[in-house]
């Protein structure tokens, strides 16, 4: 994968651990909401639930893609001094 479409996929990424983050918390709330009411809450903790699993997904997607990123501004360094190094010497 080239280093754009990485940075592009990370962008995404960090977008969708951004709008996970907002859906657990507003769905911590409806089940307040559901408690103070003494109502069922059963479903909406189903639902906080799969939020959550799908904010591990997120994160994790989006270290991997940090991870990925990095390694690959590294090797573009060590490439740049190889190259110049080659230059000088040639």
């Amino acid at each position: 994968m080239d280093k754009q479409l990485v940075e592009q996929y990370l962008k995404l990424a960090k977008q969708h651990v951004a709008q996970g983050r907002r859906h657990i918390t507003r769905q911590k709330q409806i089940i307040f909401v559901l408690t103070r009411g003494q109502q069922d809450t059963s479903q909406a903790r189903g639902l906080l639930s799969t939020f959550e699993e799908l904010q591990l997904m997120h994160v994790a997607e989006r270290n991997r893609l940090q991870k990925e990123l990095e390694w690959m501004r590294r090797h573009d360094r060590v490439t740049e001094r190889y190259e110049q190094t080659e230059t000088e010497a040639g």
